[in-house]
């Protein structure tokens, strides 16, 4: 009898795709924050720790709040709640506008750095200990684009 056997490739990640749901994502909050395009803005001092709050019939919400402005970039924190999900605060983001090449990404929420590579050889790792994905960056600036879009299609702001 004969098996096949099953090759488990290390995971490599599709900068084309990555970049391009970056740009998505930029282009989604746009429509929902148009006042977050840095070409039309004077005042770049404006709205720092105003929360802007979105919801719909069926209880979802999401809120931003801005934390940080620069010329190039954007710093946001965005607090999704399901009511689906038992727990009351939601899932939280931050995200960060990169204006001058049009980017939006999901960046680790305990402070302002990118989501840091999982490498799969515990031995040069200790373990993964966040039990995260090899592809979690992606999975979740994923999640954001369609966050966004549901936010579009069925909210309105309050």
């Amino acid at each position: 009898m004969i098996t096949k056997q099953t090759v488990k490739l290390d995971y490599k990640p599709d900068l084309n795709e990555f970049i391009s749901q970056c740009e998505k994502n930029y282009y989604l909050i746009l429509k929902i924050l148009p006042f977050l395009n840095i070409n039309k803005n004077i005042n770049l001092e404006s709205k720092v720790e105003e929360q802007i709050k979105f919801c719909s019939e069926s209880g979802y919400q999401l809120n931003f709040t801005i934390i940080e402005r620069a010329r190039y970039t954007t710093t946001m924190m965005l607090n999704l709640k399901l009511p689906t999900i038992v727990d009351e605060s939601g899932i939280k983001l931050m995200v960060r506008f990169y204006h001058d090449v049009k980017l939006l990404e999901v960046m680790d929420e305990i402070g302002p750095k990118a989501l840091k590579p999982i490498i799969k050889d515990e031995k040069l790792t200790g373990n993964n200990r966040f039990h995260q994905h090899t592809d979690e960056k992606r999975q979740l600036n994923r999640f954001l684009g369609e966050s966004l879009n549901y936010c579009i299609q069925k909210c309105k702001k309050i």
